[in-house]
């Protein structure tokens, strides 16, 4: 089979999970046999390449600034690039050129974050079936996130409707959905898309997510007596994470024999009022580090998404190490912690309620923490395999759907 993936980024340019996704599922389907291109947007065009057996397209991105330069320009100016972008028929016409290089007898889509999805169309036309994965909200969101001043929105912004109007038409052109949580997929649906499809073509399959080096039982052989009850963080820094609602949390209950470990960047200046608002608590910010080395200094991972975070890779990467997850019940978190466990579940932006989930994992002590073994339904439909697995079964029908 030839599978052709499009992101807006593919490795080794990274800023986010969704990038790690797509490579894990590539090169997985490599490993299966199959031939796999990915193609994706660069500030220049780049010759194609072929990078751990994948075909790689760097496309120009045709837009009127690129993606990570959208904090040195005005509000009107990303406004106004925003509704534009919709009618990039530039990236669509290279996209195409794309598709007739590559020759993919599938195409997977998956963050469309400043490509427009005109590029649906040319799959399209060559009668080529598309799956879109949904990984966050670029399709119904101007932000992605739908999160705005400081809180996760409520209603459909109308700046929203108007800078991604066309996408409710041409995602008509898509023959099956894919959802990295049923959360995310349900309210696409709400929002007018993929109504199109039956059921059985809209589909949840987790990310595919490994944690280089790592051993969930070399981790619990450590020996940790007479080290505090350790508490981590892992991602980035800002007020949708919830790293507020974190350090409001721990300072409700004080020093004690715990520490907190705050790993990650801020993407501004914002880490100074985090870091101001942790003074005389046992939290330290250790900025970047690799997840297995983090993953070994802690007991509980904590994920306090104050917006509807679609399905953090931090939650598979702990489970995958046999750290528990404290997480907040929005967006897909739930779905992997499980709906009704009250005691690793908050109220999200409750700083209160999490302060009391922290005390009860204090209170149960690190010997009664539960490990890897407990996460075994996350962590055997996250495997690269098995995500690779479920994805060619879509594939496989809609290539013979197409050619009947």
């Amino acid at each position: 089979m030839r599978i052709l993936h499009l992101s807006s980024l593919y490795p080794p340019h990274i800023v986010g999970g969704a990038e790690r996704s797509v490579e894990h599922l590539a090169e997985e389907l490599v490993s299966l046999g199959h031939e796999v291109g990915a193609a994706c947007i660069e500030r220049e065009a780049e010759p194609k390449s072929v990078l751990n057996d994948v075909s790689v397209y760097r496309m120009a991105h045709h837009n009127d600034f690129w993606l990570e330069d959208w904090a040195k320009h005005s509000r009107f100016e990303r406004n106004w690039a925003k509704l534009k972008q919709q009618w990039n028929f530039a990236i669509a016409r290279e996209f195409g050129r794309v598709l007739d290089d590559f020759r993919p007898d599938i195409l997977n889509t998956h963050s469309l974050l400043d490509i427009s999805t005109l590029v649906w169309r040319e799959a399209a036309k060559r009668r080529i079936p598309i799956v879109h994965t949904v990984c966050e909200y670029d399709l119904i969101c101007g932000n992605a996130a739908m999160f705005k001043h400081g809180e996760p929105c409520t209603h459909w912004h109308l700046g929203c409707k108007a800078v991604t109007a066309s996408k409710q038409i041409t995602n008509r052109s898509v023959d099956a959905v894919v959802s990295v949580g049923t959360a995310i997929l349900q309210t696409h649906v709400d929002h007018g898309l993929f109504r199109h499809l039956a059921p059985e073509r809209r589909r949840v399959i987790f990310y595919s997510c490994t944690v280089p080096d790592g051993d969930p039982a070399a981790r619990r052989a450590i020996d940790r007596t007479g080290r505090p009850m350790t508490f981590g963080y892992l991602g980035r820094i800002n007020t949708e994470k919830g790293v507020g609602t974190l350090v409001d949390a721990l300072g409700r209950i004080g020093p004690g024999d715990w520490r907190c470990l705050v790993a990650g960047q801020a993407m501004d200046d914002s880490i100074e009022r985090f870091t101001e608002q942790a003074k005389g608590l046992p939290i330290e910010f250790v900025g970047w580090v690799k997840p297995k080395d983090f993953l070994e200094e802690v007991d509980v991972l904590i994920v306090p998404s104050f917006w509807a975070e679609p399905s953090p890779r931090t939650v598979y990467e702990a489970y995958a190490m046999g750290v528990p997850v404290i997480g907040a019940a929005s967006g897909g978190i739930p779905e992997l912690i499980g709906d009704g466990n009250t005691d690793w579940l908050f109220e999200p932006g409750n700083a209160e309620d999490l302060a009391a989930k922290i005390r009860g994992a204090i209170a149960r002590g690190r010997a009664s923490l539960p490990d890897e073994r407990s996460f075994q339904h996350v962590i055997r439909e996250s495997t690269s395999r098995r995500v690779a697995e479920k994805y060619l079964d879509l594939y496989a029908e809609l290539i013979a759907e197409r050619a009947r």
